[in-house]
């Protein structure tokens, strides 16, 4: 395992394209809220390797950061930038959110030195075997869980959800405690297959009816989804789109 030093600690990678492109990300991602309470809670949903974790306990060190990364490649890598970097607050959770709780497939590139980026509990997403895609498709099963457990017991200062195509059921069975939540950002990610089911539209209106103000941004830099991809995302008609909402 190699790692390189941002934001004054090591982070530990496998992938280092995927690692590199998680840093130009939240390099470009959007200060729109600032935290009220001097211990923030924040639920980074998709957690990866942990690059926003380190980024939000760069600017709020007492910041308390429950991630949630279902990945089993992606979340060891994870627990050794939090442990290795010895960051108090933070709690690593082996678990995809979903709406119930149980084990559910999880499909994309799913090894020890695989690009996870992409993966997801939606195959419409992750799956990508017949576009002849070089990185093998994979499935295996994880344990997932209803996201709303973990809003509903104290106020949360920023919730992330980037979860690749499974945001509006999260937000549907979450519906009843967003009023718990102060800023909210999640990436849609949505395809031709999928947008009857996850679509940013719907999403868009469901946290405007939970009390937020929302902004929408497309996601189309050139780090937005990995070069590899550029033909299963022209066929499918894979969009990314950014939801920024603060009250």
């Amino acid at each position: 395992m190699q790692h390189l030093r941002f934001r004054g600690q090591k982070l530990f990678y496998q992938n280092r394209e995927a690692a590199e492109s998680m840093i130009r990300q939240i390099d470009d991602f959007p200060s729109f809220f600032e935290p009220s309470d001097e211990r923030p809670l924040i639920i980074d949903c998709g957690a990866n390797i942990g690059v926003s974790m380190l980024e939000w306990k760069h600017r709020w060190p007492q910041a308390e950061i429950l991630c949630f990364e279902p990945d089993p490649f992606a979340f060891a890598i994870l627990c050794k930038n939090v442990e290795a970097n010895d960051i108090p607050g933070v709690r690593c959770l082996n678990l995809a959110v979903a709406d119930s709780e149980g084990t559910t497939p999880w499909y994309g590139n799913i090894s020890a030195s695989g690009d996870a980026r992409g993966n997801s509990i939606d195959p419409a997403w992750g799956d990508r075997t017949a576009w002849g895609i070089n990185r093998t498709t994979t499935r295996t099963t994880v344990q997932c869980v209803p996201l709303s457990i973990y809003l509903s017991k104290r106020t949360v200062s920023f919730l992330k959800l980037d979860i690749e195509g499974a945001e509006e059921q999260v937000i549907n069975e979450s519906a009843e405690c967003l009023g718990n939540v102060e800023a909210v950002y999640v990436e849609v990610h949505q395809t031709k297959a999928s947008e009857s089911y996850n679509s940013s539209g719907r999403i868009h209106k469901a946290l405007e009816q939970a009390g937020f103000v929302v902004e929408a941004e497309s996601r189309f830099q050139q780090h937005a989804l990995p070069p590899h991809l550029e033909a299963w995302q022209r066929d499918t008609q894979a969009t990314q789109t950014q939801l920024l909402a603060w009250r």
